[in-house]
């Protein structure tokens, strides 16, 4: 006489007669590349190690940037800026594109004028580590007819970073 069937049997034999699906790898496409070069979300864990966190930061700084310019242009409200930044650069960012706009409005070349502060970009960035989760940035940014040097510096809050410190020249 046969023993019993023990519990785990069943499970094994309902097991064996289905047949195993192969693994279908789930990745979502991320967006495009930053200009520059950061893919986002390429494989990489977050915060494991400094060429990933040097990458974030580069990134950042290249939009933040470029959206400091655009708001002293008159091309973005420094509203924008809030979501990376402390509210007295938000402020100073809006007081001094006020100002900008008030000597435009004066200006008689206005469409000169204009066409001074259209599509600004990023040529040349420089990242420094200070410190453990702090790093200061130099960007050129190039505008048409001008050059503007831009000054960074961000820092590790909790688990996003923020932009404490931003001089544009």
């Amino acid at each position: 006489m046969t023993a019993p069937a023990t519990g785990s049997e069943p499970l094994a034999r309902t097991a064996a007669r289905q047949p195993a699906r192969p693994a279908v790898p789930r990745s979502r496409p991320g967006p495009p590349t930053a200009p520059g070069g950061y893919t986002w979300g390429a494989g990489r864990v977050v915060g494991r190690d400094a060429e990933d966190e040097l990458g974030r930061v580069t990134a950042l700084a290249r939009s933040i940037g470029q959206a400091a310019v655009e708001v002293l242009g008159g091309n973005r409200p420094a509203a924008q800026l809030g979501r990376w930044t402390t509210p007295g650069i938000v402020e100073r960012f809006q007081q001094r594109a006020d100002m900008l706009r008030l000597l435009q409005e004066q200006f008689e070349g206005k469409t000169a004028l204009q066409e001074l502060h259209r599509s600004p970009h990023v040529r040349r960035c420089r990242v420094c580590r200070v410190d453990r989760g702090v790093y200061e940035v130099a960007l050129v940014v190039v505008e048409p007819r001008r050059s503007r040097a831009v000054a960074l510096r961000i820092e590790r809050l909790g688990r996003g970073w923020s932009v404490t410190e931003l001089e544009v020249g």
